[in-house]
């Protein structure tokens, strides 16, 4: 049943406008639809910062999973990590037994961007100046109300 949910030929990878690459629409998507599990290597968040360090992690594709859990989805991931960023995003992730899934929040017209809201919170929990969220993760989402850093 999951291989039959993974392969509904929803998406494909392409040249993104916000960032990089990005994921689009191969056909309409139904608001409520399950479009794809976000994959990776489950990464205890203690080790993340080592893992950059050491080379084994840019960092650029994780998701936050639990408080001590997150997935990496440069380490055995799908296409689900290059969903870029949107401070109004179509998509959300639901996570059900620890399993994050990204959902349709509209429904998303054929070749449209997916995108959902990153939400990034600080490793150390420091609280970080607007500024400093201005200059450490700025946003390129480019919507209407963008609150100019992928941080909340």
């Amino acid at each position: 049943m999951a291989e039959k949910l993974q392969n509904r030929d929803f998406i494909r990878v392409g040249k993104s406008h916000i960032q990089g690459q990005g994921v689009f629409a191969k056909r309409l998507i139904p608001k409520g639809t399950r479009i794809i599990e976000y994959a990776g290597q489950r990464v205890p968040k203690l080790d993340l910062m080592k893992d950059f360090a050491t080379g084994l992690s840019s960092l650029i594709y994780v998701l936050n999973l639990n408080d001590e859990l997150a997935i990496d989805g440069e380490r055995n991931g799908n296409d689900a990590r290059f969903i870029n960023h949107c401070c109004e995003p179509n998509c959300e992730v639901y996570i059900f037994d620890e399993i994050p899934y990204i959902y349709a929040m509209e429904d998303i017209p054929r070749w449209a961007e997916l995108t959902f809201d990153y939400k990034l919170q600080s490793l150390q929990n420091k609280k970080l100046t607007k500024k400093e969220k201005l200059a450490l993760f700025p946003c390129n989402c480019g919507a209407k109300k963008c609150r100019g850093t992928l941080i909340t």
